[in-house]
């Protein structure tokens, strides 16, 4: 079958890169404070909000990335051997393109593959055991659903994506101008409501047909007159514990924070169980984002890790994590150390368990006398994104079982008792440290000798 043709400028447009970059997110906002908040302004952002834009070798030769100009050499392919840039505008007032490196976002998600950890949805870690909350894969079809997938029909589907919005997480002004909305479609809700207070009474009268044993394919449907509807809306209107659960689902809002207990002796409006995917979404938000947010698609961690020497292993490779902050009184509070692994800050899980002596060094304190800065070795276990699209890694320290296969160490200080490594080789030659340098090719010490030796031989001549 022949394809339609098209215009050469609609083929133009179909082939163009201008017209494949979406659109760009948000930048993420941060909390309201009073407090005086010390930030770099390029500093990495916690998720990227601009597409990256990458180009064949032929083509970056030319600096042709696909755009609208070429992009000088001297900003790209000379800083980097894979140069990677993304597009705040494509023309600006000066007839210029705005653009900047976004190897930032792109080198985080190549090591984050290189770990191999699937995606779980949010669970809080507790610090003080050795728990670690179970894994579910946010792909999962009862739990993988938004407010238009079909999963929903299912019996206990949840979904992590409502209609409405998250009324926990709105300004004054935001929830004004969805009162608004919601105004506007007053009839509607209305309709929804009637039809809603419809099956409930049909659903009590087949229960009372059941229990008196009557026919109940004889029954038919109740009929609502406008003073029994009227009657129930002031029912709702009275009690604001039964009001709440029909205003969430009518409009479809996600389930907000549990109630403060100095509030549970007085009226408020109760919302009904959560339907989001996770718990943690009901006290954060519901997420932005999918919960996987495209960084792997692997359901489960099931995965042998092969080594080519001694077979399966039951413990992946660790992977070596540079200590960001050790652990102490941080802003006049004991904080927990700070970790990088895979240029994602995590929270060391076994902080409160090390004691000193077995902690790596620079874990507990700043040593600036570690050669490349303090390291240690980890395994990490649990990886998941949250409501705002920050990576949430969690990792234990790597034990001798895991470490053993590849043959690497945590880094040991040298004490006043150790035995370096050239008195333990087969080397028996132990180096002079107090020779002096040499000059000419003759050494500062072999020169004296030989003047000695030339003033006691004038001395024995003359005599």
């Amino acid at each position: 079958m022949a394809s339609a043709r098209i215009s050469p400028t609609a083929n133009l447009l179909r082939k163009s890169r201008l017209f494949a970059l979406p659109q760009a997110l948000k930048t993420p906002q941060d909390p309201p404070t009073s407090r005086h908040v010390f930030e770099s302004k390029t500093a990495t952002l916690p998720h990227p909000v601009r597409a990256s834009i990458v180009t064949p070798k032929s083509s970056l030769a030319r600096g042709d990335w696909g755009l609208k100009r070429p992009l000088p050499a001297k900003s790209t392919s000379s800083r980097s051997s894979r140069p990677v840039v993304r597009i705040n505008a494509l023309d600006t007032f000066e007839h210029v393109t705005d653009f900047e490196s976004a190897a930032d976002h792109t080198t985080t998600l190549e090591k984050f593959q290189e770990l191999h950890m699937p995606l779980s949805l949010p669970s809080k870690v507790n610090y003080a055991t050795s728990i670690v909350p179970r894994h579910q894969s946010p792909f999962e079809s009862h739990v993988d659903n938004t407010n238009t997938s079909k999963g929903l029909e299912e019996a206990g589907a949840k979904q992590f994506r409502h209609s409405g919005p998250w009324l926990a997480g709105q300004t004054q002004a935001e929830f004004q101008s969805y009162l608004k909305q919601v105004t506007k479609k007053k009839p509607e809700l209305l309709q929804k409501l009637r039809e809603r207070f419809v099956a409930k009474r049909n659903a009590e009268r087949r229960k009372q047909a059941q229990d008196n044993g009557e026919d109940l394919g004889a029954l038919g449907s109740v009929e609502i007159t406008e003073e029994e509807f009227q009657a129930y809306l002031k029912s709702l209107r009275a009690d604001p514990f039964s009001l709440g659960p029909v205003v969430f689902e009518l409009l479809d809002l996600p389930s907000p924070p549990a109630v403060p207990s100095d509030r549970i002796g007085h009226k408020y409006y109760q919302s009904p169980g959560t339907r989001l995917s996770s718990a943690e979404y009901a006290v954060s938000g519901p997420p932005k984002t999918h919960p996987s947010a495209g960084l792997s698609y692997t359901r489960s961690h099931a995965l042998i890790y092969n080594h080519p020497k001694f077979g399966p292993q039951a413990y992946q490779r660790p992977v070596e994590a540079r200590i960001l902050r050790p652990k102490g009184r941080f802003k006049g509070r004991t904080s927990k150390a700070i970790a990088g692994v895979g240029g994602i800050a995590v929270e060391d899980l076994n902080a409160m368990t090390f004691v000193e002596q077995g902690s790596p060094p620079g874990l507990a304190y700043f040593d600036a006398s570690i050669p490349g800065g303090a390291k240690y070795w980890v395994t990490p276990i649990r990886a998941s994104v949250d409501s705002e699209g920050r990576i949430g890694l969690a990792s234990y320290r790597a034990s001798a079982t895991a470490k053993a296969p590849y043959s690497i160490e945590d880094y040991k200080k040298p004490s006043l008792t150790s035995i370096t490594d050239v008195a333990r080789g087969d080397q028996r030659f132990v180096p002079r440290l107090d020779r002096t340098r040499s000059r000419g090719g003759q050494s500062v010490e072999s020169r004296g000798t030989e003047d000695i030796a030339k003033s006691l031989m004038k001395t024995l001549g003359s005599s």
